[in-house]
This record gives C-alpha cells, structure tokens and sequence, in this order.
C-alpha cells in the first residue's frame, strides 16, 4: 500500500509539472497550488505568498470602493440631487421629498415647544416664586430675552416650513416650479423681513406661549390679582394702535385656584380641553361616575358643556402655580405675623 500511495504521488506530480518547453532550467514557476512552487529539478518548497497577498489587497481595495460607491449610491437614490438642485425644475416626485423635509422643520419646532419653552417658563416660575417682586426685575427680563429670541427662531423655522409646503402644494397641482432655489430662498427671506419688520406687541402679543409665560409670572408675584391683559406686559411702539383701540385684551381675569366643587384648593388638578374650567382630581373622577354616555354637565357655575374623562386632561401648570401661590401666601402670612410681634 505505501508503495502504491508513493506511485500515485510521482504521477499526480508528473501531471502538476510542466514541459520543459515552456520553462527554463532553474527558473521557480508557480503551480495551481496556492503553497507550492517547482522549480527546474522538480524539487518542492515552500514560497512566500507575498505576490498573491498584494493581488489580493488590491483586489480587496477594487471591491470595497465598489461597494462604497455603491452604497453610497443607495444613500443618495432617495434625495434631491443638491449640486445641480438650483437648475433642476421640480416634478411632483421632487414635491414629496419636499414634503418631507417641511414635516421635519415642523418635528423640531414641536420638540422646541415640548422641552425649551416648557423649560424656560419654569425657570420663570421658580425666580418669581423665591424672589421678591422688586429684586427679581432684572433676572426676569434676561429669562424674557430668552423666551423672546425663542419665539424668534421658531418663526424663522416656521418661515421655511410654509415656504417648503407652499413649493409641494404647487406641484401637486401640476404647476411648473423652476428656479426652485431662488424661489425658497425669497420666499423665506420675505417671510422672515416681514415678522422682524413687526413691534414687539405685534410679534409677540398674539403668542399664546408669550401670553402664557407672562400670566405664569404675574399670578405667582400676584396671588388672587386678577391679571392684567398682554399690552400691560409689552410697552406700546410706533405702528402700535393705542390702548384704547388693541385688540389684544388676554388676561383680565383671576386665577381661581379653588375647585368648583368642593371649594377647597385644587389638588392633582385636571383640566377640561372643552370649557378650560380645572377640578381637583379625585373630585371630578367621582363626579364622573353619575355621568350617563353622553356625560355630565359641567359644574362651574354657569358652564353649560358637558364633561367626559375623555375632556378631561391633567393639568402639571396649574398644579406647579397652585403650590407656587400656597408657598406665597405662606410666606406673606409669616411676614405679617412677624411685624405684628415686632410692634
């Protein structure tokens, strides 16, 4: 057997070795087998694969810069080609993508109105509620600044959001856009002259954010005061109309931070989305349960909706302003305690 084994070898080898035709006495000569090399005397060793290594790094290179490109390729396959954007005219597969992109300005002023004017309106009611009226002027005007180049940002991401669905409305209609660059960009440019050509009560007396944060402040320095309308908190400008013509009377009325049903203050308050009037929490829900399918008439006097679970929503502002007004009256009770054993 190992003599029939041997025989198969030297013939397999025979096979392996070329004529003496093709390759010169002495001269190394690579064979199909990636480890072995013959040289003249038919003699085997071992070579570096140094030379095949090299191949196969450049073959290696030429592979993934073709993938690269083409995944590269795949990125780009579903975006508007920005280099040659500005001569392109607009079709309406272009008006989707745009689109898109004016719901993406829109996710990011919404996250903005979720966590940055949430953030700074508590800031607002913190400094309110540990400092006096008098020593809180000026670190309350500087939390304003704040909240004012806020809302001026927003409006500028507004700008570019409604110019963006104003092109794909276009589009959707058939209509030709060209010079679609030059378009968006005047668009937004005019849009953002005119809001910053406005006073400040016209830019930012019709804020419902605006409002909000300057009521916030004033009820927590002003407990049971009712609050003053939004021209009170915004000095009167040229191109204003006068006090007596605005028509911006927000405010005017006092936070009642008492439940209409049990006429004690509101604890874990919920708000209704229909009639705006709040009701402590356990108050309502148990008020609920004699409501029939349809609901229940609301119990603030002189309210004629009707109240579900489903109206009726949590209200963290108003509990935040609740305790900030019960701490204040505290304080103010402490106070006259205090200059009464003094005299």
């Amino acid at each position: 057997m190992p003599a029939a084994s041997s025989s198969r070898r030297r013939a397999a080898r025979a096979r392996k070795e070329p004529s003496d035709d093709h390759i010169e006495e002495g001269e190394p000569t690579q064979c199909n087998n990636d480890d072995i090399v013959v040289d003249g005397d038919g003699d085997e060793e071992k070579q570096p694969r140094r030379a095949k290594k090299e191949k196969s790094d450049r073959k290696g290179k030429a592979v993934r810069t073709e993938a690269d490109l083409l995944e590269e390729s795949d990125d780009n396959s579903g975006r508007i080609d920005i280099e040659n954007f500005r001569d392109q005219p607009l079709d309406r597969k272009e008006g989707a993508k745009l689109h898109g992109i004016a719901q993406d300005w829109e996710l990011i002023r919404k996250q903005i109105h979720h966590s940055s004017f949430s953030l700074v309106k508590d800031v607002a009611m913190s400094l309110a509620d540990v400092m006096e009226v008098c020593q809180s002027a000026q670190a309350l005007d500087e939390v304003d600044a704040i909240m004012r180049e806020l809302l001026d940002i927003d409006n500028e991401m507004l700008a570019h959001e409604e110019t963006l669905k104003e092109l794909h409305q276009k589009l959707m209609v058939g209509e030709r856009v060209e010079d679609v660059m030059d378009k968006y960009e005047n668009a937004v440019t005019d849009k953002t002259d005119q809001y910053r050509s406005k006073t400040s009560r016209q830019k930012y007396g019709c804020s419902d954010v605006y409002t909000q944060f300057k009521q916030v402040i004033f009820e927590v320095q002003n407990p049971g005061i009712p609050i003053p309308p939004i021209n009170e908190f915004i000095p009167r400008e040229d191109g204003d109309a006068s006090d007596d013509e605005a028509d911006l009377e927000i405010g005017g009325v006092t936070q009642d931070y008492k439940c209409p049903i049990t006429l004690t203050t509101l604890v874990n308050p919920m708000t209704s989305k229909i009639c705006g009037h709040s009701f402590s929490g356990a108050t309502i829900q148990e008020y609920l349960k004699k409501a029939r399918t349809d609901g229940i008439s609301c119990p603030a006097a002189g309210c004629t909706k009707r109240l579900t679970m489903a109206v009726l929503q949590r209200d963290k502002d108003l509990e935040k302003k609740v305790k900030l007004a019960e701490r204040k009256r505290q304080r103010q009770e402490e106070d006259s305690d205090d200059a009464e054993v003094i005299e």
